[in-house]
């Protein structure tokens, strides 16, 4: 999609010429994309080598195709393939580690918010408007490993406004891959864009009702015909019909873990702030920031809607089918709210950013319109202008403040986090500093004498001494993490097996054949309540350990991750891995890929360098902590 196609085309007052807008256009893009990307990648926030436990939990499946397993077929998938096979190409492409994952998710999100701006530029007409949707977005924050819930839909929704323009064959097509590309990031990704193509394709009133039936028959036919070889790979490896019932079951289960909870504007769930117990009102908003942007997120696509139908033209009278295509869009963003806000809400609320903030910029144009001008008015809405024009003032007033309360609270301390706020330049030495924390995080040798490691980084030390490559471990808790830093496989088709997920009978046999024609020597498991609600619900798993393996030792990491350790009964240690206390299977030194290599295992650098470089991050007097946890990636600048 080009930036002309992108740009608004009608005349107004002091119109740029459109060269210069398109220049202007392509040159604040660059600035966008440069400017989302240093924010994001100079603050990454991760425990664990920069990266969360829930983007490990995406990429240990992605990781797994590494080790010559594809989904489905080898494991478990939870209705994402295409993200784990963009997962392992990243690492064969870009060298193992996390450092190539974050930079790969952080262009990725910075591109989303280029095209966002674009799209918010065209829908409200304005450069402005488009530039402050575009910061919303931004500050929001998608995490890094929930770029596809913004790049799908800053790709769709400009195919489906250019169908709106000139309906044909070509443009459908597109349509349809892009739904089915969406489908294989996330299965619900392809029904929210399906969904927005039937809202589309549907009300484009210039067609006969049986033409746009006709579109979207032909839609649906084309995107059935472009998953179908997915689904004959499904067929011949387990079946659709138990692929989807263990699926469903398993979204389910997962969205009854983290229900849709109702804040309080006034909870304060992070405990009351000084200024706020000073009296300051402002503060008190900030304090239940999280609450006040659910309830605007879930009201604005009703109230844009609303607006909408108030309309003749959209309030944007020289934008060819204004009120179909924004009609979508709040439609989206509706269907996205309900699919991705639940709990924990902070995670959460940058998910369905996309289609919001274009709206956000629309209605910045739009409400000055409705209060100042009856022109685009339905007839059938004037006797109501002036109510109608109360109305908006205050809404558009409360919204407007509200947005800048929110956002003015932590914008300049996340700039400075990300060395954003000093002298030019700064901020690419920030970026260096911490890719070059990265790959040192990565380096296991690294990890074994960093003196302020999670405990449970100890596990993975354990697993990655103490097993072969080829080795594979079975892990009851969510800890995907463990194995990813690690270096190793999970067994039996699972990441982590816990209670609740995958209970059924066929699925405990599956678990149980790959566990018989894998190498696994070690098998994690919990400890107390939950070791026994693990043998009430996997009776035929937990079968096959008490046949193959006997218990070897318990731990409880960082005071909170209780482990069992089970060893086959047939394999002789080598020895005992001192730190732990527990049978070793490995050659009990610590390997893994130290330079980001793209072919096989190699030794790290040696301990003592290692040390040196622990020893000159903890001596370093100015360093500031970055994110959450014992990262330890830093601002030295």
């Amino acid at each position: 999609m080009s930036l002309r196609t992108l740009a608004p085309s009608h005349p107004r007052t002091f119109a740029l010429p459109p060269r210069v807008r398109i220049a202007l256009l392509a040159a604040l893009s660059a600035g966008i994309f440069v400017a989302s990307w240093l924010f994001r990648f100079n603050d990454p926030g991760g425990s664990f080598a920069g990266l969360t436990d829930d983007h490990f939990f995406y990429l240990v499946r992605g990781w797994q195709i590494l080790f010559g397993d594809l989904p489905v077929r080898d494991f478990v998938d939870h209705g994402a393939p295409l993200y784990y096979y963009v997962a392992a190409a990243v690492q064969g492409l870009f060298g193992r580690g996390t450092l190539s994952e974050l930079a790969f998710s952080t262009t990725v999100l910075s591109v989303s918010a280029v095209l966002t701006f674009l799209l918010a530029t065209r829908a409200s007409g304005s450069i402005l408007a488009g530039l402050a949707a575009c910061l919303l977005h931004v500050w929001l924050g998608p995490r890094f490993y929930n770029y596809p819930k913004v790049l799908v839909y800053a790709v769709a929704i400009p195919l489906l406004w250019r169908f709106a323009d000139r309906p044909g064959a070509g443009l459908r097509g597109w349509i349809a891959l892009v739904t089915v590309i969406a489908f294989l990031f996330r299965h619900d990704h392809g029904v929210f864009v399906g969904i927005a193509a039937a809202v589309l394709m549907l009300s484009v009133t210039e067609l006969r009702l049986a033409e746009r039936a006709r579109h979207l028959a032909i839609y649906a036919l084309l995107v059935v015909a472009l998953v179908t070889p997915y689904f004959l790979f499904i067929q011949f490896n387990g079946g659709l019909v138990s692929y989807f019932r263990q699926a469903s079951a398993w979204a389910e289960r997962d969205r009854a873990r983290e229900t849709v909870v109702w804040p309080g504007l006034f909870d304060n769930p992070d405990g009351v702030s000084e200024p706020a117990k000073a009296g300051s009102q402002v503060a008190v908003v900030r304090d239940n920031a999280e609450a006040w942007l659910y309830y605007f997120e879930l009201a604005l696509p009703f109230f844009a809607l609303f607006v909408i139908a108030a309309s003749r033209d959209g309030f944007r009278p020289d934008w060819p089918h204004a009120r179909e295509k924004l009609a979508m869009v709040a439609v989206l963003g509706a269907v996205l709210d309900a699919g991705f806000l639940r709990s924990p809400l902070e995670a959460r609320l940058a998910d369905p950013s996309v289609p919001l903030v274009i709206l956000v910029a629309w209605l910045i144009v739009a409400l000055p319109r409705m209060i100042l001008s009856d022109v685009s008015l339905r007839p059938s809405w004037l006797p109501a202008r002036w109510p109608l024009r109360v109305g908006a003032s205050l809404i558009g007033v409360a919204v407007a403040v509200l947005l800048v309360v929110l956002v003015s609270g932590d914008l300049y301390r996340r700039l400075d986090k990300a060395s954003m706020t000093d002298r030019f330049g700064k901020a690419f030495e920030r970026a260096s500093a911490v890719a070059g924390q990265l790959r040192l995080e990565w380096d296991i040798g690294f990890l074994a004498v960093r003196p302020d490691r999670p405990e449970l980084m100890t596990l993975s030390l354990y697993l990655n001494a103490c097993t072969a490559p080829t080795d594979r471990i079975l892990i009851e808790s969510y800890l995907p993490q463990v194995l990813a830093i690690a270096r190793r496989a999970f067994a039996g088709g699972h990441a982590d097996l816990r209670p609740g997920f995958f209970e059924a009978e066929d699925a405990q046999r599956l678990t149980t054949e790959r566990l018989r024609r894998q190498s696994v020597p070690i098998i994690l498991l919990d400890t107390d309540d939950s070791l026994r609600s693990f043998y009430r619900s996997f009776p035929i798993v937990t079968a096959f350990i008490d046949q193959e393996y006997r218990q070897a030792g318990t731990h409880t990491f960082d005071q909170r991750f209780g482990i069992t350790l089970y060893v086959k009964k047939d394999r002789t240690p080598s020895g005992m891995w001192q730190p732990l206390g527990w049978p070793c299977f490995g050659s009990g030194q610590n390997l893994g890929r130290g330079g980001g290599g793209r072919r096989g295992e190699k030794p790290n650098a040696g301990i003592a360098e290692a040390q040196r470089h622990a020893e000159a991050v903890t001596r370093r007097p100015r360093f500031a902590r970055l994110g959450t946890g014992n990262s330890v990636i830093t601002n030295a600048f």
